[in-house]
């Protein structure tokens, strides 16, 4: 798995992200870091509320 640095100190996750806000960010982390997948908890809530990835 491939770090990307500068994605990461440009890219903070928000303290308390809303929901929201942790899709958005784990979206664009998928889109430009590889150091590790959209977790699955993320990704069943996601399901739920019937959001599909782009």
């Amino acid at each position: 798995m491939k770090l990307n640095a500068a994605w990461h100190e440009k890219h903070v996750m928000p303290k308390n992200a809303t929901f929201e806000q942790r899709v958005k960010w784990h979206i664009a982390h998928a889109k430009h870091c590889a150091c590790r997948s959209i977790p699955q908890k993320l990704l069943d809530e996601m399901n739920k509320k019937g959001m599909k990835l782009p």
